[in-house]
């Protein structure tokens, strides 16, 4: 078992299809988890390929939960048994972790982890390859050239989440710009030898220049769950769309 000097904070992230949201529900409740924040988003994928899946279809909840890395492993792996994320189309959890945290909710995600009785069991959470979450940020009505771009450059699709921009006036002072406040937000996992070139794609095509005026950056992914579940054709299906 870790001692507390091992113990990491992490923030947890799931996208999967929206009818299991209940089941994020209930074993973020079973596990008294003191911080999660829900939202709903929509996948990229086009309608066939959610078809051929035989699994879900674009609505998508996203979950960000704050735990520790020990935490993390258990939620993950009591995921999986719920509802298998080695199946094409279920969804992807994966943890990202924390440079800073107030003290309070760091103090109360120690203390559930303390509460809660971690068996010993094997829990293969770690990528095999390093990869990395990035962040596309561009005016609302602009997320598919995002994944135009993001596609050509390798990635395999992403989540849209709808957001509000609370620091216009600002970006219209300094940069000189106007700026829409509505905006649209892809999350796209990527490996990270491809992480470079995705992001040069999408700037390039959704810059600040650009009617989308976007902007991105990456995080790096401690552990993730799900991305295997691919089809070897996904790119070749994308295209007869």
């Amino acid at each position: 078992m870790l001692d507390n000097s091992e113990l990491r904070l992490e923030a947890l992230i799931t996208i999967m299809d929206k009818e299991l949201d209940h089941v994020l529900a209930d074993l973020y409740d079973e596990n008294k988890t003191p911080f999660v924040l829900l939202t709903y988003g929509h996948g990229t994928a086009k309608s066939r390929i959610y078809e051929m899946l035989g699994y879900g279809g674009p609505m998508k909840i996203v979950s960000i939960s704050i735990h520790t890395n020990r935490m993390s492993d258990l939620i993950m792996n009591e995921l999986n048994r719920e509802i298998d994320l080695s199946r094409p189309g279920t969804g992807v959890v994966f943890t990202i972790s924390l440079s800073s945290i107030s003290k309070v909710l760091s103090d109360i995600c120690r203390k559930a982890d303390e509460n809660i009785e971690i068996g010993c069991e094997d829990m293969n959470v770690t990528a095999k390859e390093p990869y990395q979450l990035i962040m596309a940020v561009v005016n609302s009505g602009h997320f598919e050239q995002v994944m135009e771009a993001a596609k050509e450059a390798g990635a395999s699709g992403g989540t849209l989440v709808h957001a509000r921009s609370l620091g216009s006036k600002e970006a219209a002072k300094y940069l000189g710009i106007t700026v829409q406040p509505e905006k649209d937000i892809v999350m796209i996992l990527a490996p990270m030898e491809k992480r470079h070139a995705i992001m040069e794609s999408i700037i390039e095509a959704t810059g600040l220049n650009t009617d989308a005026m976007g902007s991105c950056f990456s995080l790096p992914v401690n552990s993730i769950m799900g991305m295997g579940a691919t089809l070897d054709n996904f790119n070749e299906l994308c295209d007869d769309q």
